[in-house]
């Protein structure tokens, strides 16, 4: 009696910890989806589907392929992160934190260095596999390539707020994202176009 007492008492416990911290983390995942999904309605809403459809082809590869790199480090990393700061090596796994994160800055800094001054020959490769985009959405190049970088940059930035389980903090943040992207494509892309909701989507 008294093993089952302390038993439901200990799963009682972990469940409203896991409540606690679980649901703001798919809250959080959530509206990260959300941010994508505005900027095609709002270029479907303004544009049609052929503009759309260049917006897309642009921004799904430029994630494909620097997930590609990144995400498998991100991925290793985070487990090995995890344990050790449930092992109360917190100092080791801050040092793993900080490494990754000024190797991912290293990765933007070296990624934006090669596409400005190789833009036209990246875009030409662009072009390769998505043939029916137009000249001039190389402009959306720079913008989407670092958005896909800054994204995959956040898993880290925001890995001591993880933690510390202090996840609600995470949607404060990630909401003030959506209000950027709310407030970039209401008011700006019927005035520049599509560069807008791009250069929306790497501010927020």
């Amino acid at each position: 009696s008294k093993i089952f007492f302390n038993s439901k008492k200990t799963l009682n416990t972990n469940s409203r910890k896991w409540i606690k911290y679980g649901i703001p983390i798919s809250i959080w995942s959530t509206m990260g989806l959300l941010m994508p999904y505005l900027d095609r309605y709002y270029i479907n809403m303004n544009y049609g589907v052929e503009f759309l459809g260049i917006y897309s082809s642009i921004n799904e590869l430029t994630i494909r392929v620097f997930s590609f790199f990144i995400f498998p480090f991100t991925m290793a990393l985070h487990p090995r992160i995890v344990k050790l700061w449930n092992n109360g090596k917190r100092i080791d796994s801050i040092r793993i934190i900080i490494f990754a994160i000024k190797l991912i800055l290293f990765f933007l800094i070296i990624s934006l260095f090669l596409i400005i001054s190789f833009q036209d020959k990246f875009f030409e490769l662009v072009k390769i596999i998505i043939p029916f985009l137009s000249n001039e959405s190389v402009s959306l190049l720079i913008p989407l390539v670092l958005t896909g970088i800054i994204w995959q940059l956040s898993f880290f930035t925001h890995k001591m707020i993880e933690l510390n389980e202090k996840t609600i903090l995470m949607i404060i943040f990630i909401s003030f994202s959506v209000i950027v992207n709310l407030i970039g494509n209401n008011y700006f892309i019927l005035k520049y176009g599509i560069i807008a909701t791009a250069y929306t989507s790497l501010l927020s």
